[in-house]
């Protein structure tokens, strides 16, 4: 592992350290609501999924295989600020996973494209959170050699954009 990634994810690591889930849509609900579920089988999805330490996901299986079936599209703000780093520490990490290119299209998805619903979901982020997600666009652009306009657009204007009240 690289000094940058390194120093990444410490920088993910103190931005999101005390975040916990809360009331926000966890892993497993996000399966039920891309299929339908109602309220009986969301509360059952969601009574074995991890709320307080988001740091356990990062090894999960679940958190990769879910990634292209519910996963990012169907979070709220509150699941999605607590399951990010743990998307994000994998983004930077596991490089050379076979099923990286999962993670990386939906990272790339949700945080390039910013139509309103995007963003209305990633302005629950503090400053330094959104820091460390255009640290880490800035990484993969680079680690991947990525050439997108959106991607681009995204780090140059949203995700550089960081109110100073946001913390």
């Amino acid at each position: 592992m690289s000094e940058r990634q390194r120093s990444l994810l410490r920088a993910i690591g103190e931005a999101f350290r005390d975040v916990k889930l809360g009331d926000g849509v966890s892993l497993h609900e996000t399966v039920v609501i891309d299929n339908y579920g109602g309220p009986e089988e969301r509360a059952a999805a969601r009574a074995a999924d991890e709320k307080h330490d988001w740091r356990k996901l990062v090894g999960d299986p679940d958190l990769v295989r879910i990634s292209g079936v519910g996963g990012l599209s169907s979070y709220d703000a509150g699941g999605l600020r607590f399951h990010l780093p743990a998307y994000l520490s994998l983004a930077v990490t596991d490089l050379e996973r076979e099923d990286a290119e999962n993670i990386l299209d939906s990272l790339m998805f949700h945080l390039t494209i910013l139509n309103e619903y995007n963003r209305a979901r990633l302005s629950i982020l503090t400053a330094s959170q959104r820091r460390c997600v255009r640290d880490v666009l800035v990484f993969l652009r680079d680690e991947y050699e990525l050439e997108s306009a959106e991607l681009d657009r995204a780090i140059g204007g949203y995700w550089s954009c960081i109110p100073e009240a946001a913390g």
